[in-house]
């Protein structure tokens, strides 16, 4: 919460400075108000840090690189866990070669977080599609099993 206090000007002396306050307001009151203004506030920020979480361990923001099984599945693991029973939220976003023909799409398995790791699933798709009137059955989605670099977002929930 932001307290605003009424216009002040410090006039600066060379040996002290002097609060001047506006018309119709005792120094009394501005006392008053700065020490209101300087009081701790109770906030979402202090209650966070009461749970024992800090920034630092709450939100994990990584860059890695996988190699995902034949399945496309590669297993992230946090490195800084959350206590037991924690199950964080987590995004992913795979980065794609310039000029490739395909994108890379990064997943999070359902159910699969835990307090201490994830599944991502990495798929490539292609960013044109072709579609045959002939009957056959392309698959066109196909899992990743190379070296891929994706962006992990973890964050405890609040």
């Amino acid at each position: 919460m932001i307290r605003l206090l009424p216009l002040l000007a410090l006039v600066a002396a060379p040996a002290h400075a002097q609060v001047v306050s506006p018309p119709g307001v005792t120094l009394g009151q501005v006392q008053s108000l700065m020490d209101q203004s300087l009081a701790p506030v109770n906030t979402k920020v202090d209650t966070l840090a009461a749970d024992g979480l800090t920034s630092a361990n709450r939100q994990q923001a990584l860059r890695i690189q996988v190699t995902p099984d034949a399945n496309g599945r590669a297993v992230f693991t946090y490195p800084m866990p959350y206590a037991t029973g924690v199950k964080p939220a987590v995004t992913t976003t795979a980065e794609t070669p310039n000029g490739a023909a395909y994108r890379n799409d990064a997943s999070v398995e359902e159910n699969s977080a835990t307090n201490t790791q994830v599944v991502i699933l990495v798929q490539r798709v292609p960013k044109t599609i072709v579609v045959s009137l002939l009957g056959s059955v392309t698959s066109i989605i196909a899992p990743v099993t190379t070296p891929v670099w994706i962006n992990v977002l973890v964050r405890a929930p609040v």
